[in-house]
């Protein structure tokens, strides 16, 4: 799998002050993840913007050490 690879989601919550976003996903392939329902932080808070609790997303997620980082979030069609 590539890093490119786009996974699915939806939002659970969004804490903008953190920069963080709980998502329930599917299989994030290129971390080798199952799906679960777990918090992210946002390689940039502004990419919270227009999300809202409920939306269905599509995003790539990258593992740093111990942290998990959404690297692209966009509503999925």
């Amino acid at each position: 799998a590539t890093a490119g690879e786009l996974s699915d989601g939806e939002v659970r919550r969004i804490d903008k002050a953190r920069g963080t976003v709980l998502l329930k996903h599917g299989e994030i392939k290129n971390i080798g993840m199952g799906a679960m329902t777990m918090s992210f932080r946002l390689k940039d808070p502004a990419m919270a913007g227009d999300l809202k609790e409920g939306d269905k997303v599509k995003f790539t997620a990258e593992q740093k050490g111990e942290e998990l980082i959404i690297t692209s979030i966009r509503k999925a069609p």
